[in-house]
């Protein structure tokens, strides 16, 4: 009864508070609706960047992968950190200049409406059949372990996972689509404190537990024994191998951090570039803090349950909470999950409504419907997506790889070629919109092909960053014949917003790269690991992803040196 009282309680708290804050704002125009009326501070910002990013998914999925392996996945999680510098001092900055509510919009602007929709579609298909029902399944997974719900009510797995995954769904909606970005902000910082409080008690009550009741034994032999676990640097039979930091991953990352539209839409709700920059770079840090939260659980489960004790990884996570927490913080850390939960579900849902209010309906059907109008007709097309996403979600079972793998595989397909259109926008005024639709479409078919049919041996992300610098280059050498007419993207200047960056940007930026390379160093065979296992490195690999990377992180420093020369 205490599980479920602090269950309630902690949930409640967090959606009064959230109706409280939203109650008088304007939810009747496009910016109070969408972008919060560019009110958003730089704390905000953080929590729910953090908040939207760690679905169910990752807890259990994370957990799952490093306890059947070692701390490789935490690459997902801490080398993000060059990619929001990047964005922070390029993309940001040009998105805000512009007024751009949505990447689709963008992308219009510089190409045609033809290459927004297609990008619109490409989002909202990724989003209806990815992000949100691996919100909600990964979601009802940790439910239904933390509460018993199957045994408490007699229902089969499969039955509890299809109520679940439903009441989550009908809460997250009314979240997204009756509060707007800044109801989703407000209740994902105030879901933020509670992650952080809840994943610190997790840690600290794990590592007691290793420890026989003496939380510094157990720091001891987490960090003396079976240190093979602690090897954040994959070797080529790990599923992240180190190799794939500089190739897919790279590419992944930089479409998830910078163009992935429920990410960035808080961002682009920043009331200054200040703000904005502040916000990314405290997530940056916070991103570090996950491998406490994310990943050491599996270190954890290692080392209570031994190697290989569970049938599903998956169950790894919710079991360890239950088996180690006192019932009241279990309530509490399942109210935590929950938030998550409906953290990402109502995130995407929203910045979903958003694009297809933006980019599909309001372009073709609502050109003379008032802002009032277009967010109606929105939200019951936003109802629509949420009971296709519910009755989507539970079928991720069947899914023999895992949720997780399921989650990055459908993000990259269509990630990384809306990800190439914004490069080629952004740096190329040669290249027509025409192209750019065929690269995009042609992109997506040999991927999908690539990556469900034929399945080569190759790592997946590594044939995907082959097929990213082949599509540029085929644009980039097609435009030599066929240059675009429309060569610039809209810079008008938002009214009344300060485009004034963050003084402290660039010391701050230096400090969160020195800890994401301390963190790697700290676990690897130069710090803490200590194993006599052979290990194999790709480095032809590691070399193509350091030219990968010198294109897309070297060229807009080259031009903004040459400009200021100019």
């Amino acid at each position: 009864m205490g599980t479920f009282l602090s269950f309630l309680f902690f949930t409640g708290l967090v959606g009064l508070i959230t109706y409280l804050k939203t109650r008088r704002d304007n939810l009747h125009s496009s910016k109070g609706y969408f972008l919060a009326g560019n009110s958003l501070n730089g704390w905000v910002i953080a929590g729910s960047l953090m908040l939207t990013n760690l679905s169910a998914a990752n807890f259990t999925g994370m957990t799952a992968n490093v306890y059947k392996g070692n701390l490789s996945p935490i690459a997902w999680t801490v080398t993000v950190i060059p990619v929001l510098i990047y964005f922070c001092s390029f993309l940001l900055p040009t998105f805000l200049k512009g007024g751009f509510t949505t990447i689709p919009e963008f992308l219009e602007s510089r190409f045609s409406k033809s290459t927004q929709r297609i990008v619109a579609v490409m989002f909202l298909f990724s989003y209806i059949v990815s992000a949100m029902p691996v919100a909600l399944y990964g979601g009802s997974i940790a439910i239904n372990h933390l509460f018993n719900v199957p045994q408490a009510f007699g229902l089969s797995d499969e039955m509890a996972i299809w109520i679940v995954v439903w009441v989550l769904g009908s809460i997250g909606s009314v979240y997204a689509l009756f509060g707007g970005l800044k109801g989703v902000a407000i209740s994902d910082t105030l879901n933020g404190v509670g992650l952080l409080i809840g994943g610190a008690l997790v840690f600290i009550i794990g590592v007691y537990q290793v420890g026989d009741h003496n939380f510094f034994e157990g720091a001891k032999t987490i960090l003396t024994k079976n240190t093979e676990i602690l090897d954040a640097v994959g070797d080529v039979s790990d599923g992240i191998p180190f190799s794939v930091l500089f190739t897919g991953m790279l590419i992944h990352n930089f479409f998830f951090w910078t163009t992935n539209q429920f990410i960035i839409q808080r961002t682009l709700g920043a009331k200054s570039l200040k703000e904005g920059q502040k916000g990314i770079m405290l997530a940056s840090f916070f991103k570090v803090l996950n491998v406490l939260y994310i990943a050491f659980p599996g270190i954890i489960a290692f080392h209570l349950y031994g190697a290989n004790n569970f049938e599903n990884p998956d169950f790894v996570y919710p079991t360890l909470i239950r088996d180690i927490m006192p019932n009241f913080f279990v309530g509490f850390f399942a109210a935590v999950i929950f938030g998550t939960v409906l953290s990402t579900f109502n995130s995407v849902l929203n910045s979903s409504v958003t694009i297809f209010a933006l980019d599909v309906y309001k372009p073709l059907f609502g050109k003379n419907r008032t802002d009032d109008e277009v967010i109606q007709r929105s939200r019951r097309i936003g109802l629509v997506m949420a009971i296709a996403t519910m009755t989507i979600a539970p079928f991720i079972m069947y899914f023999p790889e895992g949720i997780f793998t399921f989650m990055v595989k459908v993000d990259s397909l269509f990630g990384a070629p809306i990800l190439m259109a914004l490069l080629l926008g952004y740096f190329s005024r040669r290249t027509p919109a025409k192209i750019v639709n065929i690269c995009l479409c042609a992109f997506v078919t040999v991927y999908g092909i690539l990556m469900f049919i034929i399945q080569p041996e190759m790592h997946y992300l590594h044939y995907m960053a082959m097929l990213f610098v082949f599509f540029i280059s085929l644009a980039l050498l097609l435009s030599r014949s066929s240059p675009a007419t429309k060569p610039e993207f809209r810079t008008m200047t938002v009214e009344g917003l300060d485009l004034r960056p963050w003084k402290h940007f660039k010391l701050v930026s230096v400090i969160a790269m020195l800890v994401m390379i301390g963190a790697y160093i700290s676990f690897s065979s130069w710090g803490l690991v200590e194993s006599e296992k052979p290990k194999t490195i790709e480095y032809g690999y590691i070399a193509m992803g350091l030219v990968i990377a010198v294109c897309v992180f070297g060229i807009p420093l080259f031009r903004k040196r040459v400009s200021s020369v100019g």
